[in-house]
């Protein structure tokens, strides 16, 4: 029987990719995706855990999707991902009209769990595979011209605060071959970009190959315009990493390394296994290779027993390694994780809150100049879609993944246009197209001609 099916995804890229692999799934057990709950045989909730605030946005976002059944009682509703994991048969329990709960290492199982459902069951799947790789598995894209790839599931770093690895498992990584065939079918499809991704993708190893080695071997697949990676940690940042960014035209010069504390002694409660100092020789040894090369970051403010002066510390990085752009969150008190058992270490909310405001002031200013420095330039942007606001506008990513949006026709989504960047607003640089759609790895950010 052929069930319309629909998937509201929440969270990281990786749940984004795990959305495609439920639609390959689903899709190759006869199934239709449709684009509106409304339409929708099955409703499936794509979790994540990373916070509070995010695990309970979903979970309220569960209970609206249950009018649904309430108007239509033959429509299913499931819950996938990271909360699904960490909360497994509870979930059936707290909200009675949860038909099934399906964890990140069972997808493959999703005919099976709806099968079972029909015939009324309440089922859950939670436990972790060691052998599931999704090898062998179509993802079902929902952007052609723009792939994520999982190289890697898991995490086996366990800092103090992160819940990942009780939700994703431990570390587990796919063979170079199978990526690269994927990346392969990927740009067979049409697709101009491909993202690689990781809980910690450059601690990437099948047995032979490295990151850098997969890298490599992913950035000389023909026609692929540009290559992307996230998210890296800095413990297994190395030269190597560096140099095979900088040996290849279509690996875009854009590193996501997130810091988390300006502050040793914080990074050490956090069980960063790095220091501040060795932080800033990694970020000295990218831009000396990689001089035009972005940088963005994630910091966390108010960890149980941060000082005045771990804030002030952290404020200073930030000071001086002036990123491009930075995700900034207030500490989230997970389960499992050992960090929450710093009761009598608790930064006060109202404290904590202020930081947070702070930090997000400076990088605002710091974003700007950036910003600035690219008005008078010209930029190989990806059109991604039509702008949310405007008509006859779209939008797409630098090379640096700054959005920009500019006048165009829908048959310019999925290329690769040369703009002139006239101005921003926010976060968003205004442009003109100035040409033809780019050929594949003939314009660079770097080059940044200026205009006029």
């Amino acid at each position: 029987m052929q069930l319309n099916y629909y998937i509201e995804t929440y969270g990281c890229q990786m749940n984004v990719a795990d959305t495609e692999l439920m639609g390959g799934v689903l899709k190759h057990d006869g199934h239709r995706r449709v684009p509106e709950p409304d339409q929708a045989d099955v409703l499936i909730v794509n979790t994540c855990a990373i916070r509070e605030h995010a695990e309970q946005r979903v979970i309220g976002r569960i209970g609206q999707l249950n009018r649904y059944k309430q108007s239509r009682p033959e429509v299913r509703l499931g819950v996938a991902g990271c909360v699904a994991k960490e909360l497994g048969r509870e979930l059936l329990d707290r909200a009675t009209y949860v038909d099934f709960v399906v964890g990140p290492d069972s997808y493959r199982q999703l005919p099976e769990i709806l099968a079972r459902v029909e015939g009324g069951e309440r089922v859950v799947y939670d436990r972790f595979n060691r052998s599931e790789h999704y090898e062998n598995l179509k993802p079902y894209r929902l952007e052609k011209f723009a792939a994520w790839i999982t190289i890697m599931r898991g995490c086996d770093k366990f800092c103090s605060y992160c819940i990942v690895p009780f939700t994703r498992g431990r570390e587990k990584c796919r063979t170079l071959e199978s990526v690269v065939e994927e990346v392969e079918t990927s740009v067979a499809d049409g697709a101009q970009e491909v993202t690689l991704l990781g809980q910690n993708v450059n601690s990437y190893h099948d047995g032979g190959a490295d990151f850098p080695d997969l890298l490599t071997a992913v950035a000389a697949v023909p026609s692929l315009a540009r290559v992307r990676f996230t998210t890296s940690h800095p413990w297994d940042f190395t030269e190597k990493l560096v140099d095979t960014i900088a040996g290849h035209d279509n690996i875009m010069n854009h590193v996501h390394l997130p810091v988390q504390s300006g502050s040793n002694r914080v990074l050490k409660a956090m069980k960063r296994e790095y220091t501040r100092e060795s932080y800033s020789r990694q970020i000295d040894m990218l831009r000396d290779r990689i001089p035009h090369c972005a940088l963005s970051t994630d910091i966390i403010v108010g960890f149980p027993g941060e000082t005045e002066a771990d804030f002030e510390a952290t404020l200073d990085l930030m000071t001086h390694t002036r990123y491009n752009s930075a995700y900034i969150f207030m500490y989230s008190p997970r389960p499992h994780t050992p960090a929450i058992d710093l009761t009598d270490e608790v930064v006060p909310r109202a404290v904590a809150q202020e930081r947070l405001e702070c930090l997000n002031e400076l990088q605002r200013s710091i974003g700007a100049a950036y910003l600035l420095e690219k008005v008078g330039t010209t930029q190989p942007v990806l059109v991604q879609r039509a702008a949310r606001r405007g008509r006859g506008l779209l939008s797409g990513w630098t090379e640096h993944r700054e959005t920009v949006v500019f006048p165009g026709s829908e048959e310019m989504i999925g290329e690769i246009v040369l703009v002139a960047i006239g101005g921003f607003s926010g976060f968003t640089l205004h442009a003109e197209p100035v040409g033809e759609p780019c050929p594949v790895g003939r314009y660079r950010g770097e080059l940044n001609i200026i205009a006029g």
